[in-house]
């Protein structure tokens, strides 16, 4: 007992002595301070007691002290240290009663409110037309202040003892690779940065003919070739609205109105604002940065943010007005992008049979962004060829017309970043690497002149159970024209091997333009919406919608279709398929049976007038959608060429979103109609999401998709006609909980009501959707701050049941990014 309570002593005499010790005075009176807050960066450390002292433990070197009625000051953290604090004027201690009151100032939220009330007339995109040009420049490096000493720190180390101590370490032959390679790359930055990226842009705007982005040239460190998805990035306040003073963030921060000055001979209110965090921990004046608005036109004339972290980061954008309207002038952004940290020396204080442990010298590794904007002309006549294409494109890519567009000259150290790292690059063959990262974005992996697609891999359903697979196509490496593709899959359910082969010919290299041959033998439910021309996060929206349905049919298909870009708006896709298909489960279509032939022409149409397109070697990509859009499919079927079907089928889909004092909207509104000799799968399943026979605990539990019904029984209803519609308000507000991402709801209202002329011609057991289904919902997103949301819905209406379980649906919704 004795030892025990002998080592618990020493313990906390360890504990407390470690600790420093801080005595804060009045310097008036000499007299201690009690409750004066003591902070490191933004946290609270503690307050001191009614003899003006704290004990506290800190990584910090320095701390700030803040007292109601004294000024602000730092000191240095010591083991024994005592600070003395002016007391304030009478007018100062006015103002310092509002800084530390815990909500926004009202005279600040009126004035923001005008702000987003005038942003449209304030606005470059209420004139009629306009053209500018941009000097961009991407860097990665060391603090520009730590320059000086990281070359030093550098060249000392090549030769230090600890280097070549290291050497003896044990290690497998990929980390001695990596470690080489991470040498070399140390080494070349002492003369030179870790990144280097410059772009030159034009950009042209019409309200006639819309947007128009020309790369007017580009340059990357390390790659020959563009790197296209990359062209898009946009690390800017350019047509961005910062999310400070987005309305829907107004609960994430505190607004002060603290002054009116003058700023190029025009009266300016700034406002400051701090992000809100642990209200009992935060600093009430650790601010996060300013906004300053125009007093006269009540514009966005220049906002700074720093990041809540000491050294972490910050953004400077200024606008300057021209004819009455705000254009973006030049930024400014400095951002934190990890640590490089060495070992120098060995600690003496190790115990007998530890591993050596050795004292660091640490880096911070920042991005530098530089954007400059020139050249504005106003209400010039926009020519229409000059929109023509996709939104954006690019003009030259290989760094010769640079000079002429930049608004200083490169640096030395700049200047020898492009030879080392083009030579760094092309030695490891780092360009491989980031193209299979880019492939990513579009749903595959890429290996050599291979891309796996991912939706190939697996899936479940009720006829197949388990499904596993994949999915192969030859990418741009193996030809700029031809892509031949094939994939396979197994059900260990209905252990049956399904595949298709097809080919792709490329006929322009400016815009899509593909003609396509493909057989396909292959399963697929009965009755869906027509998917043609989604994107890949659309198709893994429904890629869990048939986890209840059984309602599936064999399909044999030699089809060919020609797919062609009108504009960056509109895509057009024409098919004929000439089919073998025949049910899997049990049904009979009149007295045809249940296997038809069919012979069928299909035109594909999608109009997005607001998405933003760039045209890759891959492939056209999107890199900016935007909304509305609109999607429609005519199919006829033909009585003829050996089909014995003959039927017409129309599909069609509007979804909008758009942004109101209520926070996001999405509305999707869809319908089709089915008519002549077509079986089941030609007209439409209302697609259900839950089980038909709700007896096991996770027959109610689904996945969110574009508009199925999440309380329906999957396979059950059915229609020649209907009309849907859903509904998606994500309140204006986000919150943080245990975890650290902000969460947010979503409410959802979802209904479709349909008709069937003759159901007695399809002989299986389903119901006709004759009245309006509906039901309600609510998505907690980010549950707990993890990357998955929960969400419940509920039936309402004419096919609510008695049973409470039968009308529930239970959703997880998985967040694939963050």
């Amino acid at each position: 007992m004795n030892k025990f309570l002998s080592a618990l002593f020493l313990f906390f005499s360890v504990f407390y002595f470690s600790q420093n010790q801080l005595k804060v005075l009045n310097k008036t009176n000499k007299q201690p301070v009690a409750n004066a807050a003591v902070y490191c960066d933004d946290e609270l450390l503690g307050k001191t007691n009614i003899h003006g002292v704290l004990s506290f433990r800190s990584k910090c070197k320095k701390v700030e002290i803040i007292a109601n009625n004294f000024e602000d000051t730092t000191a240095d953290v010591k083991k024994n240290a005592e600070v003395f604090l002016n007391p304030l004027s009478e007018k100062m201690q006015n103002i310092d009663k509002i800084v530390i009151t815990s909500k926004s100032d009202d005279r600040a939220l009126k004035i923001l409110d005008e702000v987003n009330k005038k942003e449209k007339e304030n606005s470059p995109k209420s004139l009629n037309s306009y053209d500018f040009k941009s000097y961009t420049k991407f860097s990665i490096d060391v603090d520009k202040d730590s320059i000086g000493i990281y070359k030093n720190f550098l060249s000392v180390r090549k030769d230090s003892l600890s280097k070549v101590e290291k050497k003896d370490l044990k290690m497998k032959p990929k980390e001695i690779k990596d470690s080489l390679i991470g040498e070399e790359f140390i080494e070349a930055s002492q003369e030179s940065q870790m990144f280097l990226w410059e772009k030159a842009t034009e950009y042209k705007y019409s309200q006639k003919f819309g947007e128009k982005t020309n790369i007017l040239d580009n340059r990357m460190s390390g790659f020959k070739n563009p790197i296209y998805e990359a062209l898009a990035i946009n690390i800017s306040n350019l047509n961005r609205t910062p999310r400070q003073l987005k309305p829907e963030n107004r609960q994430l921060f505190y607004f002060f109105l603290s002054d009116t000055i003058q700023i190029d001979g025009r009266d300016t209110y700034v406002i400051k604002f701090k992000e809100i965090t642990d209200k009992k921990k935060q600093n009430p004046r650790k601010f996060n940065g300013n906004i300053f608005i125009d007093t006269q036109t009540y514009a966005l004339k220049k906002f700074e943010s720093v990041n809540k972290k000491s050294n972490a980061g910050n953004i400077v954008s200024v606008w300057k007005p021209i004819n009455g309207k705000w254009f973006l002038d030049y930024e400014d952004i400095r951002l934190k992008m990890g640590d490089q940290s060495f070992d120098t020396s060995k600690k003496d204080s190790i115990k007998a049979g530890e591993k050596a442990k050795y004292k660091s010298k640490t880096f911070g590794n920042y991005l530098y962004v530089k954007n400059r904007f020139f050249d504005f002309e106003l209400n010039k006549e926009q020519k229409a060829n000059e929109f023509k294409g996709y939104s954006l494109e690019m003009q030259n890519s290989d760094g010769s017309l640079l000079e002429k567009y930049r608004t200083d000259s490169l640096t030395t150290r700049e200047s020898s970043t492009y030879v080392t790292l083009d030579r760094f690059v092309e030695k490891h063959d780092f360009e491989k690497k980031l193209s299979f990262l880019t492939q990513l974005m579009r749903g595959n992996l890429r290996y050599k002149v291979v891309d796996f697609d991912l939706t190939k891999f697996f899936s479940y359903d009720q006829y197949q159970g388990l499904r596993l697979g994949a999915g192969v196509k030859l990418n741009e490496k193996f030809s700029k024209t031809v892509s031949p593709d094939g994939y396979f899959g197994y059900g260990f359910k209905d252990h049956r091997w399904k595949y298709g082969l097809g080919v792709d010919v490329k006929l322009s290299q400016k815009r899509t333009s593909v003609l396509r041959i493909d057989y396909v033998d292959d399963v697929f439910a009965a009755g869906r919406f027509s998917n043609n021309m989604w994107d890949m996060m659309m198709n893994l929206a429904d890629n869990n919608l048939d986890l209840h349905n059984a309602n599936f049919y064999r399909n044999q298909k030699w089809g060919a279709y020609y797919s062609y870009d009108l504009s960056n708006s509109l895509s057009v896709k024409i098919a004929l398929n000439k089919e073998k298909q025949n049910a899997l489960f049990g049904y009979h279509y009149q007295n045809l049976g249940n296997s038809f032939n069919n012979t069928s022409a299909t035109l594909s149409l999608k109009y997005s007038p607001n998405d933003k397109n760039i045209m890759t070697p891959s492939g056209k990509f999107t890199f900016e959608k935007g909304f509305p859009q609109v999607y429609m499919n005519f199919e006829k079927g033909f009585n003829a060429l050996g089909g014995n079907l003959d039927y017409h089928r129309l599909d069609a889909m509007f979804v909008h979103q758009f942004r109101t004092k209520l926070g996001y909207t999405n509305v999707k509104l869809f319908g089709g109609i089915s008519s002549g000799t077509a079986p089941i799968w030609k007209n439409f399943e209302i697609a259900g999401h839950r089980d038909a026979s709700p007896n096991e605990w996770y027959s109610n539990i689904n996945t969110p998709s574009n508009f199925g019904f999440s309380t329906m029984p999957a396979g059950t209803f059915f229609a020649d006609k209907f009309v849907g519609f859903k509904i998606s308000q994500y309140l204006p507000f986000r919150f943080k909980t245990i975890g650290k991402r902000y969460s947010n709801i979503e409410l959802e209202y979802q209904s479709a009501i349909g008709a069937f002329k003759n159901p007695q011609n399809h002989q299986f057991n389903f119901q006709v959707l004759d009245h309006n289904y509906q039901e309600i919902g609510l998505m907690w997103n980010r549950f707990l701050g993890r990357s998955f949301g929960l969400g419940f819905s509920y039936r309402l209406g004419y096919y609510q049941t008695s049973e409470f379980k039968e009308n529930l649906g239970i959703k997880l919704k998985f967040n694939l990014v963050n």
